[in-house]
């Protein structure tokens, strides 16, 4: 095969604002009098068996992009404009930006996903032109944005896109099943007028109308009847088109403020109306869009009932509808629910929950997965998020990317103590308790643990597990107090208290200035260990009962310690891990702990002031975490960084007759 030389043509085109480039060839090659096929050769974009590949309308490689700029005597900006990604479309809509078209094999993934229509819509006033000699001869431009899924309408003259030609009823650029996409159909046909539909008639019409058989019939002549869309409606309609382009074309005032998943939720959210229509009905209060969605969900529940079987492929369920009508009334019913964002996001999810299983009810677990892929608004993930007991489901796929926070919130989960202090408790949790029974201390402790998975959720989203590991708290323990939880919240009233606790806790750390971060504490002291210097100093005038099983000892001090600054449990402390990977028992040291525990509730006793001792030590290990002045691993001591060594147990422990309670340790 001889290759053509590439040489500037002797006739080019200037390109019309936001002209295509397929409807640029129809124009370029219906002035030079060529097929569109022989000008792609003779530009450089057409190479084995004269193929426009439809992966031309996202982008032109570069090399491409030169030589057809060169050819058409363009600038390399002006040919790259002609794309989907030259225009800056890609980066303003992410369904686009987030396809990638190789070769022609992902376009019906690109169809599923919104993302681009090969075959345009078209207004037919805008492809008769302005009225210019050149639109006059030529037409006006193809545009750009009618290959988007949610451009339905032209604002300019207020009506809705066509989609098919009105003589022979189909999309003017959608090649046969047998062939891959192309940038355009027909496309070794010349004489063809860029506004004239290239559809094949196959039988006895071949050849009567068109040129080699085409339809030939003109596509910018306004239909006679009316439009498909009552006047109200397409008010409607109009003014989302509006927003929709608004947020493809920001002005540079919007771009800051412009929403990045705009498209994204309003898309997910067609889905769901779609594939549990009837149900959304009541969001449109129109008949007539109403009756649209029913004709576009109809096929839709059709195909997914359908067996598979030989032969070409249905469309997917995914896919936009072809209808710009149809396409208007499911976006609009979209818009309409996501307004409530506005109002309130418990209205929202009220609305949204319904939808959502009735959707995943229909679909297959394949479907299903794909929809829980995708990534929503924090709005809307926080709407469809399926929820137990108040939290969110720890089942699902794995790759869903519904991890956003169920609230939003100014503290973040380092924030949150893997136990809610005691006095967190007595502060917020006094109305709540007062529904319940009386509480044991084992309660109260799965209650506190509770409150902290659910203000780690709050704040960094993710199922309970996924909040337990961010708190370093055991999943096995999680669970065990969601169960407790769960038997203690029985009612609707108690629900909603604890609820309503969790809340107020949250209120406070966002209003807080200074928060305490108890990840990085509690990453400081994973492997800490009170230093036997210390704890000889801390017992210092205190009488010692050894040889007694239960006499307190280094390592009971250590957890107790470790739970004050960490404000976790102590039974999750280095020291009684520690023991429980030697294969030693922790019995003894527990038993320890809460006889300290106890005797600091009482006030009295030596062991009153052991946990007093202890907890003004925890106050300086706490203080030397939080400033950051040394990593406490091992046997830190927190001494080294306040006082010099020396008799200071008596500056440190002065005699003190009254003994402080031992802060939140248990």
């Amino acid at each position: 095969m001889t290759e053509v030389a590439i040489r500037p043509l002797a006739r080019s085109l200037a390109p019309l604002p936001e002209e295509s480039l397929p409807g640029y060839l129809l124009r370029l090659s219906y002035r030079l009098g060529r097929s569109p096929a022989r000008v792609g050769m003779l530009s450089g974009l057409s190479g084995m068996h004269h193929r426009l590949p439809g992966d031309y309308l996202l982008a032109l490689p570069t090399q491409l992009a030169d030589a057809f700029a060169h050819t058409t005597r363009l600038s390399s900006a002006e040919a790259q404009s002609l794309t989907l990604a030259g225009s800056g479309l890609v980066s303003a809509y992410a369904p686009l930006a987030a396809t990638r078209l190789v070769q022609g094999r992902n376009h019906a993934a690109a169809r599923s996903r919104w993302a681009i229509n090969i075959s345009s819509r078209f207004c037919p006033r805008c492809l008769a032109g302005d009225g210019s000699p050149v639109q006059s001869a030529l037409g006006g431009a193809w545009k750009l944005r009618w290959h988007l899924p949610v451009v339905f309408a032209c604002l300019e003259h207020s009506n809705v896109l066509a989609s098919a030609c009105q003589r022979c009823h189909n999309p003017p650029n959608q090649p046969p099943r047998t062939e891959r996409s192309g940038l355009l159909m027909q496309r070794a046909t010349a004489g063809l007028h860029p506004a004239q539909c290239r559809h094949p008639l196959p039988g006895p019409q071949s050849g009567t109308v068109g040129p080699k058989g085409c339809c030939g019939a003109r596509l910018d002549q306004s239909p006679s009847k009316p439009s498909a869309i009552p006047a109200r409606d397409l008010e409607r309609a109009l003014a989302l088109q509006l927003r929709i382009n608004q947020n493809l074309f920001p002005t540079s005032s919007q771009l800051a403020d412009r929403d990045q998943l705009f498209f994204n939720d309003l898309i997910a959210v067609s889905h769901l109306i779609k594939f549990s229509w009837p149900m959304g009905a009541s969001l449109l209060h129109s008949a007539h869009l109403s009756s649209l969605i029913d004709n576009h969900a109809a096929a839709v529940m059709q195909r997914l009932d359908q067996q598979p079987r030989p032969g070409p492929r249905p469309s997917s369920p995914w896919s936009a509808p072809d209808d710009p009508a149809q396409c208007a009334a499911l976006l609009t019913a979209a818009d309409e629910l996501l307004r409530h964002s506005h109002t309130g996001e418990a209205e929202l999810r009220d609305l949204i929950q319904p939808l959502m299983r009735a959707s995943l009810a229909r679909l297959t677990p394949n479907l299903a997965a794909s929809f829980r892929r995708m990534e929503f608004s924090p709005a809307l993930a926080r709407a469809l998020a399926r929820k137990i007991n108040g939290f969110y489901h720890a089942g699902g796929h794995r790759g869903s990317k519904r991890r956003t926070p169920s609230r939003e919130c100014l503290f973040r989960v380092e924030h949150v103590p893997a136990l809610l202090p005691a006095s967190w408790m007595d502060a917020h949790f006094t109305p709540f308790q007062d529904l319940l029974a009386p509480l044991t201390n084992w309660n109260a402790r799965h209650l506190r643990r509770a409150a902290s998975l659910k203000l780690a959720e709050m704040a960094g989203g993710g199922t309970w597990p996924e909040c337990a590991q961010a708190l370093s708290t055991p999943w096995n323990t999680a669970q065990q107090s969601l169960k407790v939880v769960k038997r203690l919240l029985d009612s609707n009233e108690s629900r909603e208290a604890f609820a309503q606790a969790v809340e107020q806790v949250a209120r406070v750390l966002d209003d807080q200035s200074h928060r305490i971060d108890y990840a990085n504490r509690r990453g400081l002291l994973s492997s800490w260990h009170l230093p036997r210097a210390d704890w000889r100093h801390i017992c210092a005038g205190l009488e010692t009962r050894a040889g007694r099983a239960t006499s307190p000892g280094p390592a009971a001090a250590t957890a107790l310690v470790w739970a004050q600054v960490t404000q976790g449990d102590y039974l999750h402390s280095p020291a009684l891990g520690a023991l429980r990977s030697s294969g030693r028992s922790t019995g003894p040291v527990v038993t320890t702990v809460n006889q300290i525990l106890h005797a600091a509730k009482c006030y009295q006793g030596e062991k009153a002031q052991l946990a007093d001792r202890l907890r003004r030590y925890a106050d300086l290990l706490a203080d030397a975490c939080d400033r950051s002045e040394a990593s406490p691993q091992g046997a830190y001591s927190p001494f080294d960084s306040y006082l010099v060594h020396g008799d200071f147990s008596t500056t440190l422990f002065p005699p003190d007759p009254t003994h402080s309670r031992t802060g939140d340790a248990g």
